[in-house]
């Protein structure tokens, strides 16, 4: 905030200095004005313990403050099951480091975790992470601006949140299973079968399954480029039409994944179809979409929670396997970009 306000020369001249002014002042304004709970504040923490979730508390801002805070408001620290500070990170929103360390220390998935929070900020950081986001637009911030950002869905405010948990616990999680590491670990390790039969048909070794909310794969596809000459036939349109076929795309709960991370095209196609999670392997700095799509505000599309890196290492050395296999000029000079940028 400091470089984007006053400029860099402020930044590197005064930053930390006035980073810290701000926390001192900060405290002595939450000492001697007090803070006031939300409505439906501690409503939602109980709802929240009867429906057996884990509860972390995770800010950019310095533990005094957060100590400060939970202090006047009189909530004990034990409320959460986990704290996490602007001072366990090296990088604050809308960096993805707070919601990497959170997600370390519990022990979960991004799969299995839902974010709440009220700036775009709070969404691309917990998008990047892999997240999901529930939107407050009680502040600056409406409900298009936080869509945009990424949330999944929003509400007024937390009294909302609080009365509407059930059904937004339903549209961030629409599926019947829950997507541990070991789920998406196998459901990888499908698309990487597909991606080795893709090398066995001379083409560059992407792979792709869909599976239905229960985690049955009901569409598989793999790259098709060089032996059709159709340059729009990616592994995960193959595997999108595959699961047409043997699925219902309204239920908005399918898992798309794919051994490399989705082109603008295949990540556009996962939001027409309501996908609700993208899983990746291998990323593609020059192709992929997350950075370059932007969130769709159309309730009849929606961001996909993206997930990526999961068995990267067995994705790049089939695109080293393939290059051994005297691909064409084309191919390989696709591959050698790929793996140079990785």
């Amino acid at each position: 905030m400091v470089e984007s306000v006053l400029g860099k020369a402020a930044e590197d001249k005064d930053g930390e200095s006035l980073r810290e002014g701000q926390t001192k002042n900060a405290q002595a304004l939450i000492e001697s004005e007090g803070v006031k709970l939300c409505p439906g504040a501690l409503q939602l923490l109980q709802a929240c313990r009867d429906r057996g979730l884990t509860v972390a508390l995770a800010t950019s801002s310095s533990g005094k403050i957060q100590k400060a805070l939970l202090k006047s408001a009189r909530i004990d620290p034990k409320a959460f099951d986990l704290l996490v500070t602007g001072d366990d990170v090296k990088a604050t929103k809308p960096q993805a480091d707070l919601y990497h360390v959170t997600i370390q220390k519990l022990g979960v998935s991004p799969a299995e975790c839902v974010n709440v929070g009220d700036t775009p900020f709070d969404c691309i950081a917990a998008r990047r992470a892999g997240l999901l986001t529930i939107g407050l637009s009680w502040d600056l911030n409406d409900a298009d601006t936080l869509r945009q950002g990424g949330a999944r869905w929003t509400v007024c405010d937390v009294a909302e949140l609080y009365a509407r948990l059930d059904e937004g616990l339903r549209i961030c999680g629409p599926g019947k299973i829950r997507l541990t590491w070991d789920r998406m670990l196998d459901l990888m390790n499908q698309a990487l079968d597909q991606a080795r039969t893709a090398m066995e048909h001379g083409e560059a070794p992407i792979g792709a399954v869909i599976a239905a909310g229960d985690g049955s794969v009901i569409g598989r596809g793999y790259n098709c480029l060089n032996r059709t000459g159709d340059k729009i036939h990616h592994a995960e349109i193959g595997a999108l039409h595959n699961a047409a076929r043997n699925g219902d795309a309204r239920s908005r709960d399918w898992i798309m994944v794919s051994t490399l991370e989705p082109c603008v095209m295949c990540l556009g196609a996962a939001m027409e179809a309501g996908i609700d999670t993208v899983l990746f392997g291998l990323p593609a700095p020059a192709d992929g979409g997350p950075e370059r799509v932007t969130p769709p505000v159309s309730p009849d599309s929606q961001m996909p929670r993206i997930i990526g890196h999961v068995l990267e290492e067995r994705s790049r050395q089939l695109f080293e396997q393939f290059l051994t296999k005297n691909p064409s000029p084309e191919q390989a000079k696709f591959v050698r970009q790929l793996l140079s940028a990785t």
